[in-house]
């Protein structure tokens, strides 16, 4: 398991990253099978009492798991945004379950490993599709799709690239400006 910590506009202490480790260290007997893990850490100030934006992301196999949390310590939001990954990863867990079979985990590595210090209500482990919406792929560019976001009042908008014709989701965030999702080629 590779830990890797970034952070953007603002210097991190050693004391926190040896936190950090120590917490990360954790991970991998709840969730085993670890790939990697990215710690992100951005100041939209300088300031000390300005909000960080804090977001961990773990790779597991073909799966990659993500919580964000916004707080002015950096220590504070590290443990809530550790919280949301605990959510994260019993939801994960959860579903992994061979239904048919009482209860028996499907992955053999799920199965060894500890459980989570947090558990989720039952009504927030089973979720069901309640409307599918068909819609027509029109072609257009990044900026068309933005526009018809807005127009839509939608957070986000599923469209087809005009060049190359990949299916493409445009995104409002939540720090302003959009993201822009595409597959890999």
């Amino acid at each position: 398991m590779q830990l890797i910590i970034q952070s953007k506009g603002l210097h991190l202490p050693t004391k926190f990253e040896n936190y950090v480790r120590q917490k990360i260290e954790r991970l991998d007997r709840y969730l085993p099978g670890l790939e990697d893990i990215r710690l992100r850490i951005s100041g939209q100030s300088t300031k000390e009492d300005s909000p960080k934006s804090i977001e961990l992301m773990v790779h597991r196999k073909r799966t990659m798991l993500r919580a964000e949390e916004n707080a002015i310590d950096v220590f504070a939001g590290f443990d809530l945004v550790l919280d949301k990954m605990y959510q994260r990863i019993a939801r994960y867990k959860g579903r992994r379950v061979d239904k048919k079979r009482h209860g028996v985990l499907i992955d053999e590595e799920l199965a060894t490993a500890e459980a989570l210090p947090v558990e989720l209500p039952d009504e927030e482990v089973e979720q069901h599709v309640v409307r599918t919406k068909a819609f027509a792929m029109i072609p257009m560019n990044t900026d068309e799709a933005i526009e018809q976001m807005e127009l839509l009042g939608h957070d986000f908008f599923v469209f087809m690239q005009a060049i190359g014709g990949h299916i493409n989701v445009a995104y409002r965030r939540k720090m302003g400006g959009y993201g822009l999702l595409q597959p890999e080629r």
